[in-house]
């Protein structure tokens, strides 16, 4: 059996990331790619060997080769997009951010489950090596109980992003700022090492640059296991990837998180890993995926396990827009996918 994806969505991301990872991939066919820009996923299709391009969303959905999509699109169009994939039948990996907020996320669970379909979110940072062995020492307890946290991404917003990325500082399309694009992934380790949130609590602001979605963020979050978490991020400073962990009896350091560094620490002791990350980062979250459908299993990681990071994000804004402390009371046990 192989895969037949279609591809939704032709940017940046497909070029250089989703569509390589899916040539690449043995148990996987590039059937198809979809743009709404003219010509656009023809010059796609041409460029990556796959047979068949569209216009029409609709049309690619309908091409029965087509058993899984990658949605590549903006985050406000994943509600839509991944609603129509589940109604003809299609496997689902959607972009990060899951979608605009927890509502949506919902809906996309509770439509790929009422149509017998897989439904996954692109956190590749789950398979990065370092974020591997940092789940195994923490299984292991080799820092004891994990009693804090520290996040830190940041960079300063080059200009240049305003017109070619416009979208993304657009309040209502982007719902967010640096949270929500790369920060949503932090989020997401943290809920991948440390199970589900609790309560969180969040400034959240725009004080120097000229876009309507806020160049400062930071939250306090409370998970269930007890550990607190700091996790800040902007884009008025110079470029930062800080994630530490702070245990009992140790701390690890994965600090820049997208680099190979790992480093244990406890007492007088240290020791040291270099874990150096895929070429193409997307290609074992597109593995693990088709080996999924290959198998019947279905991804490692799926919708439920998506929407924890949306729930903190979410939780956020409600915060800062409210000056108060939100309980996060539904975690990913409520929305299996």
């Amino acid at each position: 059996m192989s895969v037949g994806w279609g591809i939704i969505g032709c940017g940046d991301i497909t070029e250089n990331r989703g569509a390589p990872a899916i040539v690449a991939q043995p148990d996987s066919e590039l059937v198809a790619f979809q743009s709404r820009t003219s010509g656009r996923a023809r010059e796609f299709a041409d460029r990556f060997g796959a047979p068949r391009a569209y216009e029409q969303r609709d049309d690619l959905l309908a091409d029965v080769d087509v058993t899984a999509v990658y949605i590549a699109t903006e985050h406000y169009r994943h509600l839509e997009d991944t609603l129509a994939a589940a109604a003809a039948g299609k496997h689902v990996l959607v972009e990060k951010p899951m979608a605009m907020d927890v509502a949506e996320c919902r809906d996309m669970i509770d439509a790929c489950r009422s149509n017998g379909v897989f439904l996954s979110v692109a956190y590749y940072r789950r398979f990065y090596p370092k974020v591997r062995k940092m789940k195994e020492l923490l299984q292991r307890g080799v820092i004891g109980d994990p009693v804090s946290v520290s996040i830190h991404l940041a960079g300063r917003l080059n200009p240049e992003w305003l017109h070619e990325h416009k979208w993304r500082f657009n309040a209502e399309q982007s719902g967010g700022g640096s949270l929500v694009d790369a920060g949503s992934h932090r989020i997401d380790l943290l809920c991948d090492l440390l199970g589900e949130p609790d309560r969180v609590g969040a400034f959240v602001e725009c004080r120097e640059m000229p876009i309507e979605a806020p160049d400062m963020e930071t939250l306090l979050i409370r998970m269930k296991s007890g550990a607190h978490v700091v996790s800040r991020h902007s884009f008025r400073t110079e470029s930062d990837d800080e994630f530490e962990i702070v245990g009992t009896e140790g701390r690890l350091s994965a600090t820049p998180m997208d680099g190979p560094a790992l480093r244990l620490v406890r007492g007088d002791e240290t020791e040291e890993w270099n874990l150096p990350r895929h070429a193409n980062v997307h290609y074992p979250l597109m593995d693990n995926f088709a080996r999924g459908l290959v198998n019947g299993e279905g991804p490692e990681f799926d919708g439920g396990d998506g929407l924890l990071a949306s729930q903190i994000i979410q939780a956020a804004y409600d915060s800062a827009r409210n000056g108060a402390i939100v309980a996060v009371t539904d975690g990913r046990d409520a929305a299996p996918s």
